[in-house]
């Protein structure tokens, strides 16, 4: 059962977060939320920080302050002062926020149950049908190209050319660049079952467009 902090929470990022055309909408933070207490059941962990963390983790989002992450903390933090959050739990929450999105290869995985499981839950909501549906919305968002065979996928990259490729590149290399790298990267046993199945759904749908792009189909 929720606390009455955390209905309070949902209610004030559902009317925050509308109408994002990329996918990084309430939506998209309901189904982190409940993928997240879907975790906390077998993980364990505090479940109010893990459903706060869930529901704030895009409000301060770096990548929305061009990439600075002090601007993003002050927002967040601004924002948990009106939802009169105490302070020694508003550092919690920064520190998993601050550690949820994915940055590039080699970055640091989250030092606790609870940042782990609001990462595990973020990256889920990347694979599948909606992971798709998401990417190609970013994609079109940022006006990048959908696919050029000319253009090979990165193998690795930095934080660095991570958040330089986001605008550059294609929506099809984005798939290879990231997405389908996440199952590996899960941090919980019940995230990598889950993530596993949502990326064979993924990698279907990529042979599948391959054919059409060739005509093969």
């Amino acid at each position: 059962m929720s606390t009455e902090l955390v209905k309070k929470t949902a209610e004030y990022v559902r009317k925050k977060m509308t109408g994002d055309p990329a996918g990084n909408d309430w939506f998209h933070l309901e189904r982190v939320w409940k993928l997240s207490k879907r975790l906390q059941a077998k993980e364990g962990g505090d479940l109010e920080l893990v459903e706060l963390s869930a529901l704030l983790h895009d409000l301060g989002d770096y990548k929305q302050f061009e990439f600075d992450q002090g601007k993003g903390h002050l927002i967040l933090h601004g924002m948990m002062d009106i939802l009169e959050i105490d302070d020694a739990r508003q550092e919690q929450i920064l520190h998993i926020v601050e550690n949820a999105h994915y940055k590039g290869d080699g970055a640091k995985a989250p030092d606790s149950i609870e940042g782990k499981i609001v990462q595990d839950a973020d990256w889920l909501d990347a694979l599948g049908a909606i992971g798709i549906a998401r990417v190609c919305a970013f994609g079109g968002r940022v006006k990048r190209v959908l696919h050029d065979p000319a253009i090979k996928p990165r193998k690795r990259l930095s934080q660095d050319e991570y958040q330089r490729r986001r605008s550059e590149g294609t929506t099809y290399n984005q798939f290879f660049e990231r997405i389908l790298k996440l199952p590996k990267l899960m941090n919980t046993k019940t995230a990598r079952k889950l993530a596993e199945k949502k990326a064979k759904f993924t990698q279907e749908f990529l042979k599948n467009f391959d054919k059409e792009w060739s005509g093969e189909f």
